[in-house]
Parts: structure tokens; C-alpha cells; sequence
């Protein structure tokens, strides 16, 4: 149960003053009779909401996929530069029932391509833990060109798990096994462009991992998280709902 107020805001009716004055109208009926008490609770399963004569589609939490634009910050603080929330309408960034937008994980300021914004922490836990190993995909274009035969030294060394120094407050480690593909997603083949495959998300560790080949990255984006890809017409900066069949995708990772 949920008072009426707090699920018309949540679902973009305005504050909870201006949803008072909406109920209070007569403009809101629950199983067809007018509601006039806005405090009061509805049964969320059971209770069908009308405004104006339409039925409202409850949403307990919301699922966005962005493809972030360089230059974004991850972050609800501004500092040197916007955040991935100040591409989201004002509309779109109200609370919902479950909470509010979360990131799922983090990409550098000027790395681009997907990110996922939920409301559900059980979700954005289960996709982040460490323990989970979540596969992370980057499509990677490289300063410096690779030869045939370097490509294999920089397979296997990936393969074997690669050890990366130190970057700020973040240290050395060990990382786990990586797999790397060269050429994009169409197959087109260069020297310079490849997609590397992680299943962990240490401080810059795709930078730190060329790195330490000897090698560095003039241009990255993610393109996918576990099963679900980024919707290549959604354009940077632009984001989107999840469709049910991608949040499910989202859920067996």
C-alpha cells in the first residue's frame, strides 16, 4: 500500500502540492470513484488509478539506458564539468517509488557508450559486486598501431590476467583474465581499434591495462554490459527507457 499523493508524484503529476490541488479536483479515481484524500493509501496491485479518465501505469522503479557523452562526469556533484544527470530532463529525474536514479558503475569523463541508471539497488548491487564478475565490453582505438605479432603478446598477456600499477589512490593489482577482439563490432579491421572484454571495473583499468603494454588509448566506449548492448541510435548524450526483453537481459547477467 502507498498513499495516492506520493504515486502521482513520483510519477510526474508535479509536487505534492500541485497533486493535492489535482486530486481534490475530482480528476483522480481509483476503481472508478472519485478519490478526494490525497494521504490515503491504494493497493498498487489491486486498485486501478484514472486521471482525466486514464489509467495509470504504475512504475515501481525506472531503468535508463544513456549513451554517455565525453566530457560527463559520473557524478550527482558538479564540479569542472556537467554530470551525466544534466542530461536528463528535469521530467525524467523525479523520484520514483523505488528510489532514485542510481548509475551502474562509472565511465571516465571522456569515455562514451553505455550506461545504465536504475532505481532498483538490488539490480545495481547484484550487476557491481565484485563478486559477480559482470563482463564489460570497450571498443578501443590505440595511439600507436599493433603489429601481428604484438597482437599475440597483447592476447596473452590479457589472457594470463595482467598486472596494472598504481593511479592515484588506486594501486597496483592483478587483473583477471581479459579477452580482446581486433577490428569493431562490424568487423571491420585497424591496427589501432579493438574491443576488450573485463569482467571487473578497477580505476582506469583499461588505460592502466594498455599501458602497461606499452601502449595508449586515444579513444574508448563501452558497448556493452553482460547480455545487453548499447542501442547505437540513441546518439551521445541521448538515453532511453530499458525495454522489458533488455531488462531481462540486464537480470541473468
Amino acid at each position: 500500500m502507498e498513499r495516492l499523493d506520493k504515486i502521482l508524484a513520483n510519477h510526474g503529476f508535479g509536487t505534492r502540492k500541485e497533486v493535492r490541488r489535482l486530486v481534490r479536483s475530482g480528476a483522480v479515481t481509483v476503481n472508478g470513484k472519485p478519490f478526494l484524500m490525497e494521504s490515503d493509501h491504494v493497493d498498487m496491485e489491486k486498485d486501478l488509478i484514472e486521471v482525466d479518465g486514464e489509467p495509470l501505469t504504475i512504475a515501481h522503479d525506472r531503468h535508463i539506458m544513456m549513451n554517455k557523452a565525453a566530457g560527463y562526469v559520473c557524478s550527482t556533484k558538479e564540479g569542472d564539468h556537467e554530470t551525466v544527470f544534466d542530461l536528463i530532463s528535469d521530467e525524467d529525474r523525479h523520484k520514483y517509488l523505488g528510489g532514485e536514479l542510481e548509475m551502474v558503475g562509472r565511465l571516465d569523463v571522456d569515455t562514451e557508450g553505455l550506461l545504465i541508471l536504475t532505481t532498483d539497488g538490488k539490480l545495481n548491487h547484484e550487476l557491481t559486486s565484485p563478486r559477480h564478475h559482470v563482463d564489460k565490453t570497450y571498443l578501443v582505438r590505440l595511439e600507436k598501431a599493433v603489429t601481428a605479432e604484438k597482437k599475440k603478446f597483447y592476447e596473452k598477456k590479457l589472457a594470463d590476467g595482467i598486472h596494472i600499477q598504481a593511479d592515484g589512490k588506486d594501486g597496483e593489482a592483478d587483473c583477471l583474465p581479459a579477452k580482446i577482439l581486433w577490428g569493431d563490432e562490424s568487423g571491420n579491421e585497424d591496427e589501432t581499434v579493438c574491443r576488450l572484454t573485463i569482467s571487473e571495473g578497477k580505476f582506469h583499468q583499461v588505460k592502466r591495462m594498455f599501458a602497461t603494454l606499452g601502449n595508449s588509448v586515444a579513444h574508448l566506449k563501452r558497448i556493452s554490459i553482460g547480455r545487453l548492448h548499447l542501442d547505437e541510435k540513441l546518439a551521445p548524450g541521448e538515453y532511453r527507457d530499458l525495454l522489458p526483453e533488455e531488462l531481462e537481459l540486464m537480470k541473468q547477467n
